[in-house]
């Protein structure tokens, strides 16, 4: 690590400029541009200057910019300076001049005058070193030219970490490929705000060229791009952060960009970036805009068309249509911008922002450009660039600007006639013209508005108007600038008229039209409306004497025209009229058509209108106002107004007309604002100042007398029926239709035949007059229908006839008629009310065939449907329906009639179609009675009782059921009888109320809506008259049983559900209470009714049903019966629970409340119960038990109690009760005694039933189910109120469902512990009291498991439980099943108390050991016991094992063994070894080891059960022990494996062979090796090998030389042992074979291995030498002294072949042969090979044979290795292929293929 001495040092000499160091000066003298480095390091700065001077010359003749730096950088002075001896202010001065000469020679680099120039920089200033960054940005451009590499020649080790990416092409002197510098700019942000610098700094200093920025142009796009996808990686919050990242760093960058003008490539490139940003990125609007306003303020005529693209790409992206208001503005300054717009359309995707130019155009408010804005709108339309809908929206947009012109503050600043023109030529122009009118018809727009506002006609074609012929004609407005001239309009009129004096005659259209075409075209100038109106034809020098001047003028303003149109003729007239100065007149004749005028829906037209009003008023005279006017005064058009019919006309005298204008003039302007007001004036004036008081609108001007208004209302009528303009007549009647009695008279006489006429016209005529004049058909036959009113006789009966068919009228009228009279229908009296419902019922019943017929019956039903009938005209009607009995010949009596049903069998019927009709009467009439509310005439319940009575008639005589009919009826009495169950306050007579019809109807009609509606009757009169309707209960509720409860409708569910049950059941019940009668057994016919139907009823209507009825019987009093004929009704074919019938009883009861469910559940088993007694009471009544067989009724019993277990179950009900416990004291305390009382009855009814096996398995089912049904805490404090019971069974019980309820709790709550807890003391009693050894052995079970789940909260109450366990009524009984629970108990007991168990631990002890040596005594085993106790020591071991002495674990030892050999099942074996595994692991090592080697002859003894423990014990404490702890007591451990190893020995020095056998001795020496080598591993060789050295001679001399068979017993457990030693440990241990070498050569030599154990042995050792030669790694058996001992008695063997068993040789002593040669190595091979070929010679077969399968095995292992020795071989080979023995010539045959195998060749020519 260096020190900080060390840093300074390096830091010193990184910065250091090697002033003194010369060989470093020379070295950066050389640095050069142009030289080699050897050449420029000798040149000096003079003539390096000469040569760069003239570089520098060449450059200023190219650009005399280069000028200023003559005085500066290439001055004589510049030979002598030295940057590191001038100032930090001089360095940074310098760096500016240089940094611009760069930036100006940058775009000359490849030329060589500037190469030159930029040597001097290099070798004079060092710019490679001082302006680095700055000399790559220049040079960057030119990275693929040969200059780029000789400037990475020059430049320094160090670089800034922008540049670092040029490090590997510094070193290999490369140019850097383009990519390189595109992924650098992309992913090093320092060197792309750098070189952005660089770009900006040389731009704005005027050095740029376009050849750089294309360059900068080309990286930062792509730069940008790849930074745009890789932010398109994560998640959508990450990629919106990596975006907004990307544009932090761009953003700038254009703004920068943009800023320096008069550079056009570097806008263009600018518009690339943006370009890019709005395609790849999912920018906001504003930001567009802001890009969009960027463009335009910095492009030029350069940058237009570019600019354009980018503005067409961005707009195509943004959401909005809009462009920004700058951009538009800039934009409408351009010349020719639409030609602009259209080749860029042609070349690129423009249309969006074509349409946002329009949309900004025609937002735009200045005068100046507005009119430029509209220009260029109208040209984007012409051009047809736009989509078809953008076009729409553009037309639009103009149309609403157009519409809004005048509500806006910047409204005077447009010019409104330049719109007009636009809009104009939009409507002419062919392109367009379609899309502008379907905008207009779409938005619904008002034309005539936007005429006014403009001040311009707009339409071209009026609708279509249709001739007489059928023919449409299409009438065209002139154009504003039109084709045909004005004058020619004018020469196509003619100069007089044929007959008529009056356009309001019978004048032709065709001339009107045409004059009013040539009025049109005169109207946008004044001097053509001059010239227009001085036409002869008008005759205006007449105007005062004929009707032609001012009735022209009147059709105008009257018809369909312009609204300038209709201006203009109002004003036209004023001014005709305002010249009136000669004789009086009197203009009354206009008035009509003033107040139509005041009433148009144009404000304009109202208001010239009001103007004439004042004009006409003025020409009255001033003494008009005196009531007097002149006689000379002449009524204006008095005879041919209309023509021949103005002689029929009724006209006002002088004063009635001045009064009538009076009545206008100070409402005119009211008038003006609102088109209603002159018709709301004139019904004001013309009712009289009462109305107009009533309505709080008098006025001196409304005080007119009668017979004036008589007189108005008559003038104004003969207008309505002469007038040939249908406007007017609408207008007008519409007015008059207000008025009241005054025109009574005129209705008669002039209205009625006028409507008359009109509704007598044929309907083309009636459609082509209306179609001209654009009024529609049926307002207009409205308003004249609605000048019939209810005081008006004759005009009713004219309706009537009309109606009726009498009088012929259009067919399209017949609907108005009716509607008239359903209008008419509230204002008649009740007489006249009467006849009219019964004229049109009898309409109704029409069956014609005529023409018009059926719709007239249609409208008459629909006329009735819709009148509010009072109940005099329902009384009427039904009083009007024929009798029943009129059609039966000689008819019973009718009190026999009323009662007898005998009576009602077949009737002879007089005529079917009487019949049919008066059915279909009474069926009008009862829809009207239903549709007219019956509940609100009640005077109707004696009628429809009554016609319930006919229609029983009917229903026999049709033979059908008339359903619908008794429906209505049914429907009618119900909605009476609820009625006056409210209201209470109608007085009835109750003797018409026929209960016995209505259950008639029940019975007798199969049809379910009828039963619905006669039982909703019954449930409303059991309301209103329970004693008429009780009686029929009943039997109304048994037929429901069998019809209505099956339906699955929601109409019948209401009705039995809601009404019947809920309002019929009711007062049956209170019945049976006054009779002092149980409910559910007075009941109980009713119960079964809905019970037998249950199965029936639909699915989703049981619940609901149900719960209506309990909840209307009483849930605590008729829940348990319901439930209880539900269970015993359907458990007979299957079981209950899981069906739907058991889902359904489980729902039931969750409707109601948990107290409510506990007590009915106390009540079931309260039936139970009485079902099983001899005398049964109210299980008879419920269940259908009677006369039933014991089994049946102890099946029944059985399925009632199993399905009550399930219903308990329900999770549902638990947390209900738990909820409920939780509320207050007095509500739980009320659940628990209800609960106990449960419990307690199925306990009894357990101990009741013993014998009844299936009785008593569902009641502990039962009880099972109670144990989880309350929480711990309630349960506990329910089971210490049954324990006071003295009943020892009972007891019992409880405390068994204590002891498995804690059993099944898992997490207690404080309050259950704490309860649990304090009833161990009642527990404790009980034991200590009780000599029932049940309920003791219970309480003592109890005591374990509390213990055990609670314990640990209170050691106290756990350690006063334990004393008196371990106390002698418990522990010590003679009983063994409570010894055992005891021994259980105290084992919670230790497992909670721990140290605080210690004063009981010596007495628990050892009584718990006695009952082990008792129990695995033969004469007395208890398996039960013994398990117990040693989970008792266990626990001991467990939790306080420094409290296990010595003593005791002997004890434990001995008993254990003892135990293994008692043969008991696998559980003792596991307690056992448990206790084992504890005592190995808790007991300290030292003790633990002793008093294994203490009783290790003792386990022997006992056998491989009991010493296979002992051993797994011993392996348990090794493994648990760390090694310092087996090295301390190593000794100990190396006395018991001493005992171990020598148990082969000791089985035959103890006799114990018959004990062991082999199988037995074998895993046991595996086992003990296994341990033995478990125990090495955590020993030292230290420590280790002395005790192997022990080991080795406690089996060659621990015994004397004569007991040889005890010698090998032990030398075969020590080889046995070695195998696996050196097995395991491998070349770790090769070594210690040294100990055992001379042991193991003793014994090849020596043993006798004729018998069984020599074999064993040779076994043994032969396996041991072959795993030590197998894993010798340290060429431990090469040593002479090793391998020669060994080899020659190992070689023997084979000489000893005979004597050994036939496998022996080759599985054992070959393999070891062949691993001893394998490690012993070549050296050793020569001697082995010449003994085996002596073997060979052998006289011996199988020594013969043995050898050569040797020769065999080392072949096939060493191969070539041992094949060297092949010519000593050849002769023994060929003396052995010619041996006498075939298996010896077989087996050489062998060997010489093998060997020509691996060596390749045959050896047939060596072999002789």
């Amino acid at each position: 690590m260096t020190t900080a001495l060390q840093q300074q040092l390096a830091a010193i000499a990184a910065s250091s400029t090697h002033q003194l160091d010369l060989k470093a000066q020379k070295t950066a003298h050389g640095k050069s541009l142009l030289f080699e480095p050897k050449v420029a390091a000798n040149q000096s700065f003079d003539s390096i200057f000469q040569i760069c001077q003239e570089g520098y010359q060449e450059l200023c003749m190219l650009d005399p910019r280069f000028t200023p730096f003559a005085k500066s950088l290439f001055s004589e002075q510049s030979k002598g300076e030295e940057r590191t001896q001038m100032t930090a202010k001089e360095n940074e001065e310098l760096d500016k001049v240089v940094e611009s000469f760069l930036g100006l020679v940058g775009a000359r680099l490849l030329l060589r005058p500037a190469v030159k120039a930029l040597e001097w920089l290099v070798r004079r200033f060092r710019v490679h070193e001082y302006n680095t960054e700055f000399l790559i940005l220049t040079f960057l451009p030119y990275h693929a030219a040969q200059i780029f590499s000789t400037l990475l020649s020059i430049l320094p080790k160090k670089l800034s970490p922008a540049f670092k990416f040029l490090f590997p092409y510094i070193n290999a002197l490369q140019n850097p490929p383009r990519r390189t510098i595109v992924y650098t700019a992309a992913h090093t942000p320092t060197f792309f705000s750098a070189f952005n610098q660089y770009i900006l700094k040389i731009s704005s200093s005027r050095h740029h060229s376009a050849n750089i920025l294309a360059f900068w142009a080309s990286i930062s796009i792509q730069a940008i791009d790849s930074m745009l996808d890789s932010a398109r990686s994560g998640r959508a919050s990450i990629q919106t952060r990596r975006e907004e990242d990307v544009f932090l760093v761009v953003l700038p960058l254009l703004n920068d960009a943009l800023a320096i003008r008069k550079i056009p490539e570097l806008s263009i490139a600018c518009y690339m970036v943006m370009t890019l940003l709005a395609t790849k990125t999912d920018m906001e609007d504003k930001v567009i805009d802001t890009l969009m306003v960027a463009v335009v303020n910095s492009w030029s005529e350069d940058t237009l068309y570019h600019g354009l693209i980018c503005l067409a790409v961005m707009a195509q992206e943004k959401q909005a249509a809009t462009l920004p208001r700058a951009a538009t503005k800039a934009m409408l300054k351009l010349e020719g911008l639409v030609d602009r717009l259209l080749l860029l359309a042609k070349q690129h995707d423009a249309e969006k922002l074509v349409f946002g130019v329009a949309l900004g155009a025609l937002e735009t408010s200045r005068e100046s450009q507005a009119r430029i804005a509209l220009d260029v709108v109208e040209q984007i339309l012409e051009a047809r660039i736009l989509e078809e809908q953008q076009t729409l929206i553009v037309i639009e947009s103009m149309l609403l600007k157009a519409e809004s012109y005048g509500h806006e503050p910047q409204d005077q600043l447009e010019t409104p006639s330049k719109l007009g023109d636009v809009i104009v030529r939009m409507f002419e122009s062919p392109r367009i013209a379609n899309l502008t009118r379907k905008v207009v018809k779409e938005r619904n727009l008002n034309v005539e508005e936007l005429e006014m506002k403009l001040k311009t006609v707009v339409r071209l074609v009026q609708e279509p108007v249709a001739d007489t012929d059928g023919d449409v004609d299409m009438l065209e407005s002139p154009q504003p600038t039109g084709e045909s001239s004005f004058e020619n309009v004018l020469s196509a009129i003619p100069t007089r008229m044929a007959d008529e004096t009056s356009f309001l005659g019978s004048v032709r259209l065709e001339l009107v039209e045409d004059l009013a075409r040539a009025f049109l075209t005169a109207l946008p100038k004044e001097e053509y409306l001059e010239r227009y109106t001085a036409l002869p034809l008008l005759a205006k020098d007449q105007a005062y004497l004929q009707p032609t001047f001012f009735s022209f003028f009147i059709r105008i303003w009257c018809g369909d025209y312009p609204t300038l149109a209709r201006i203009a003729a109002l004003k036209v007239v004023v001014r005709a009229l305002s010249g009136l100065n000669k004789d009086p007149l009197d203009p009354q004749a206009l008035i009509p058509y003033i107040v139509a005028a005041l009433g148009d829906e144009a404000i304009s037209v109202r208001r010239a209108a009001a103007e004439l009003a004042v004009v006409v008023h003025g020409c009255y005279r001033a003494d008009a106002k005196d009531n007097k006017v002149a006689k000379d005064t002449k009524i204006w058009a008095y005879r041919d107004l209309y023509g021949q019919s103005t002689k029929d006309m009724s006209w006002l005298s002088g004063i009635e007309a001045y009064k009538l204008c009076a009545l206008l003039i100070p409402s005119l302007e009211e008038c003006v604002l609102d088109a209603n007001q002159i018709g709301r004036l004139i019904e004001l004036a013309l009712n009289g100042s009462s109305q107009a008081q009533n309505r709080g609108q008098h006025s001196s001007a409304m005080d007119i007398k009668t017979s004036i208004r008589t007189s108005i209302f008559t003038f104004l009528s003969s207008h309505v029926a002469h007038t040939p303009l249908l406007t007017v007549r609408y207008r007008l009647l519409s007015m008059l239709n207000e008025i009241g009695k005054v025109g009574t008279t005129a209705r008669h006489t002039i209205l009625l035949p006028a409507i008359q006429q009109w509704m007598s016209l044929p309907a083309n005529e009636v459609a082509r007059v209306c179609a001209t004049e654009k009024v529609e058909v049926v307002k207009l036959d409205q308003a004249y229908l609605r000048a019939i009113t209810a005081r008006d006789q004759p005009g009713l009966v004219y309706l009537v006839s009309v109606a009726s068919g009498e009088t012929g009228v259009r067919p399209s009228l017949l609907g108005t008629v009716f509607e008239r009279l359903r209008e008419l229908w509230p204002a008649l009296k009740s007489n006249e009310q009467q006849p009219l419902a019964k004229h049109l019922l009898g309409l109704s019943l029409s069956t014609s065939s005529e023409a018009g017929s059926q719709s007239r019956a249609s409208e008459a039903i629909g006329t009735l449907r819709e009148l509010q009938l009072s109940t005099e005209v329902l009384i009427s009607i039904i009083d009007s329906l024929p009798d029943a009995l009129t059609t039966q010949e000689q008819p019973p009596a009718a009190k026999r009639r009323r009662t007898s049903k005998a009576e009602m069998v077949k009737f002879n019927t007089k005529d079917t179609e009487e019949l049919s009709l008066s059915i279909r009467k009474s069926t009008i009439a009862l829809e009207l009675v239903e549709a007219s509310k019956p509940e609100k005439h009640p005077e109707l319940l004696g009628a429809l009782f009554h016609l319930l009575g006919e229609l029983q008639q009917y229903r026999l005589q049709t033979k059908s059921s008339l359903v619908y009919l008794q429906g209505l009826v049914l429907g009618g009495l119900s909605s009476i009888v609820n009625g006056l169950k409210d209201a209470g306050a109608h007085k009835i007579d109750r003797s018409v109320i026929r209960a016995d019809l209505i259950v008639d109807c029940v019975r007798s009609t199969p049809n379910p809506q009828i039963h619905n509606s006669a039982l909703l009757l019954i449930s409303g009169l059991a309301s209103y008259a329970p004693d008429l309707v009780l009686h029929s209960v009943m039997p109304i509720f048994t037929f429901m049983g069998n019809t209505l409860l099956r339906q699955s409708d929601e109409y019948s569910a209401h009705r039995s559900e809601v009404q019947t049950i809920t309002r019929v059941i009711p007062p049956l019940v209170e019945s049976l209470r006054r009779k002092n009668q149980d409910v559910v057994a007075g009941a109980a016919e009713l119960l079964l009714s809905f019970t037998t139907s249950f199965e029936h009823i639909p699915p989703h209507r049981r619940l609901r049903l149900f719960s209506h009825l309990v909840t209307t019987l009483g849930p605590e009093e008729s829940l348990f019966a319901v439930m209880a004929m539900l269970v015993e009704r359907y458990h007979s074919t299957e079981k209950l629970v899981g069906s739907p019938v058991g889902y359904f009883i489980a729902d039931l009861m969750a409707l109601f409340e948990p107290h409510t469910n506990l007590t009915a559940a106390s009540k079931f088993v309260d039936v139970i119960i009485d079902s099983l007694q001899p005398k049964r009471a109210l299980s008879e009544k419920i269940l259908s038990v009677n006369e039933s067989s014991p089994s049946h009724i102890e099946t029944t019993a059985v399925n009632l109690l199993e399905t009550l277990s399930e219903l308990l179950k329900n999770p549902q009900f638990s947390r209900k009760l738990a909820t409920a416990l939780q509320q207050d004291e007095a509500t739980a305390t009320s659940l628990r005694e209800t609960f106990c009382d449960l419990w307690g009855k199925i306990i009894r009814l357990s101990h009741d039933t013993v014998g009844h096996d299936q009785l008593q398995f569902v009641s502990a089912n039962a009880t099972s189910v109670l144990l989880e049904l309350l929480p711990t805490a309630d349960f506990v404090e329910c089971a210490v109120i049954l324990l006071k019971n003295r009943d020892d069974k009972l007891r019992r019980d409880i405390l068994k469902s204590i002891e498995i309820r804690v059993s099944l709790e898992k997490h207690g709550d404080a309050r259950s512990r704490r309860v649990l807890l304090d009833f161990l003391p009642r527990i404790t009693d009980i034991i200590q009291s009780t000599s029932d050894v049940p309920l003791k052995y219970t309480a003592l079970a109890c005591i374990d498991q509390i213990s055990d789940k609670y314990g640990k909260k209170d050691s106290d109450a756990i350690a006063s439980a334990a004393r008196v366990v371990a106390d002698v009524q418990a522990l010590g009984s003679d009983n063994d099943p409570i010894r055992v629970m005891s021994l259980l108990c105290l084992i919670s007991a230790v497992e909670v108390l721990r140290d605080e168990f210690i004063p009981l631990l010596p007495q628990v002890l050892t009584t718990a050991l006695h009952y082990i040596d008792l129990s695995t005594r033969k004469d007395s085993s208890n398996e039960k016991l013994h398990n117990a106790a040693f989970a008792l020591v266990g626990s001991v071991l467990e939790h306080i094992p420094y409290m296990f002495s010595g003593k005791y674990l002997d004890t434990i030892l001995r008993l254990s063994h003892k135990s293994a050999n008692a043969g008991l099942s696998e559980e003792a074996n596991d307690n056992r070894a448990h206790v084992y595994q504890l005592a190995a692991k808790q007991l300290d090592a030292k003790e633990c080891f002793a008093a294994i080697e203490r009783n290790w002859d003792g386990a022997t003894k006992q056998g491989y059960a009991a010493l296979r423990e002992h051993l797994d014990m011993l392996n348990t404490a090794l493994t648990r022990h760390p090694k310092s702890v087996v090295i301390r007591n190593s000794q100990t451990l190396f006395s018991l494996f001493i005992k171990a190893f020598d148990l082969r020995h000791a089985c035959a020095v103890d006799s114990l062979s018959n004990v062991y056998d082999d199988e037995q001795m074998e895993n046991l020496e595996a086992l003990i090796n296994e341990i033995a080598i478990s125990m090495t591993l955590k020993l030292n060789d230290t420590a280790f090998r002395p005790f192997f050295v022990r080991l080795v001679e406690w089996a060659s001399e621990g015994l004397p030389k004569k007991d040889k068979r005890g010698r090998v017993l032990r030398s075969t457990s020590l080889f046995v042992f070695l195998e696996a030693f050196f097995d395991r440990l491998k070349s770790i241990v090769t070594s210690y074979s040294s100990y055992m070498l001379a042991h193991a050569v003793h014994i090849l030599q020596n043993t006798s291995f004729d018998v069984a154990e020599g074999q064993t042995l040779l076994r043994a050792v032969l396996g041991a030498l072959a795993r030590s030669l197998q894993y010798d790694e340290d060429d431990f058996w090469q040593s002479p002294t090793h391998f020669s001992p060994v080899s020659t008695p190992l070689l023997e063997l084979l000489t000893h072949t005979p004597a050994l068993p036939n496998p022996f040789i080759t599985t054992h002593v070959v393999p070891t042969i062949v691993a001893l040669a394998t490690a012993g190595g070549s050296a050793h091979h020569k001697s082995l090979n010449t003994i085996l070929l002596s073997y060979m010679r052998s006289a011996s077969p199988a020594t013969r044979l043995a050898a050569v399968k040797t020769e065999i095995a080392l072949t096939e292992t060493l191969g070539e290795e041992w094949l060297v020795l092949l010519p000593e071989m050849l002769p023994i080979i060929s003396e052995g292929r010619e041996d006498g023995d075939e298996d010896v010539e077989r087996a050489v045959d062998v060997w010489v293929k093998g060997m020509e195998a691996i060596l390749g060749e045959d050896l047939e020519d060596m072999l002789l």
